[in-house]
């Protein structure tokens, strides 16, 4: 009667390992990013800066386990410093990069430039990075940036 008791228990226990054990562990962790540089186009810049008019550089680090499904890009702007929505629509950005050298990729150097409208007006912006994988995880990483007068050169 004791043996039974012992091996009811042992068989109970290991039971009991192998349920705890079965969890989300293979479920793939979430994307990870960050933004390692952000600015002016035509140098490569990396000081959160570029000139309306011209384009931003983007460089992106993004590593995700479960393969990138796509990334999203948000840019709009920041204050009260805007034109009004009647004198001219403000730029925004919303774009998904999706596709041949995205999709299914574990890792990713995210190096895009985005051209900047010549509407778009100077003055501070918030940038956004959202990085969704196959298996719904997403995750962000954002920064300011500021949009400049362009540099105009007389003689």
């Amino acid at each position: 009667m004791m043996k039974t008791k012992v091996l009811f228990s042992s068989l109970l226990a290991v039971a009991l390992l192998f349920t705890a054990c079965d969890s989300d562990d293979d479920a793939p962790a979430k994307p990870e990013v960050s933004i390692h540089e952000l600015g002016n186009g035509d140098d490569h810049g990396a000081d959160n800066t570029a000139y309306v008019g011209g384009s931003l550089h983007m460089d992106i680090e993004i590593v995700a386990e479960g393969k990138i499904d796509y990334v999203q890009i948000i840019i709009h702007p920041e204050g009260d410093h805007h034109k009004s929505l009647s004198e001219h629509e403000e730029w925004e950005v919303d774009t998904v990069f999706q596709g041949q050298g995205i999709t299914g990729l574990k890792n990713l150097d995210f190096h895009k430039d985005l051209e900047i409208s010549d509407e778009a007006e100077a003055g501070d912006y918030h940038f956004d990075v959202i990085v969704v994988d196959m298996e719904g995880n997403s995750a962000s990483d954002e920064a300011e940036l500021e949009l400049l007068e362009p540099v105009t050169i007389t003689n």
